[in-house]
């Protein structure tokens, strides 16, 4: 990092400053690094398909907030002892946040695939309505689904059809998902799943280097220590 936003950066977070730990400890931060990891992925995966949020802020709170959340907790938590340059480990620990983001930006056809069921649903009106002021209006179609609940499908596009005429699609019993045109069985649930996977390992990778760069430095520093 550059001199000036180092000196910068140590006038604006003093408190974050941490002093060298032993690998032992480094890795029990590392595991709670990854567990944090795997407990936000699921309130992005709700921020970004959630039926009970409408865009705007808290949407972008709900997947932003994680992944910054992250991003600091990886800097100032695990990486914080790492001299001269914990930048360059701090790089692919973005990565993987930025894969799991995108893991859960795929997690609809994950999730519809685990609890969706098929069914036809019935369309009962086209809604326009403007989201921001100055945009382009918004355009929905509202159905009617099996079990008698009213749902806009998923997306922002025009009715498939008149008013009254029946489609197949999938959609989530417990509504907290909106219904989608289509079957279960074409879902793709592995794109969520791989992305997923990937940024997970990117993510433990990147914390297991720490810890062995940690436990490589640690007998220089016993010596410096000692003498």
């Amino acid at each position: 990092m550059p001199a000036p936003v180092r000196h910068l950066t140590a006038r604006i977070l003093p408190r974050w400053r941490l002093p060298a730990v032993d690998h032992h400890t480094l890795a029990l931060r590392a595991v709670f690094f990854l567990g944090v990891c795997v407990l936000c992925w699921p309130v992005q995966a709700y921020g970004l398909n959630s039926t009970f949020l409408e865009g705007g802020m808290a949407e972008g709170v709900l997947v932003a907030a994680p992944l910054l959340f992250q991003l600091a907790l990886l800097r100032y938590y695990v990486l914080r002892h790492l001299h001269p340059r914990p930048w360059r480990v701090l790089v692919p620990g973005a990565l993987g946040g930025v894969l799991l983001l995108a893991s859960a930006l795929q997690a609809y056809d994950l999730y519809m695939y685990a609890f969706g069921k098929d069914g036809t649903v019935t369309v009962v009106e086209e809604r326009t309505r403007e989201v921001t002021r100055g945009a382009d209006p918004k355009t929905t179609c509202l159905v009617e689904l099996p079990d008698g609940e009213r749902e806009e499908l998923r997306g922002s596009d025009p009715c498939p059809g008149p008013p009254g005429e029946r489609f197949l699609a999938v959609y989530d019993p417990a509504n907290r998902v909106a219904p989608s045109l289509g079957t279960v069985a074409a879902l793709d649930p592995g794109a969520a799943m791989g992305l997923g996977a990937g940024g997970m390992a990117v993510m433990a990778v990147t914390v297991a280097v720490v810890v062995r760069r940690t436990e490589d430095e640690e007998p220089s520093g016993l010596e410096r220590s000692s003498s």
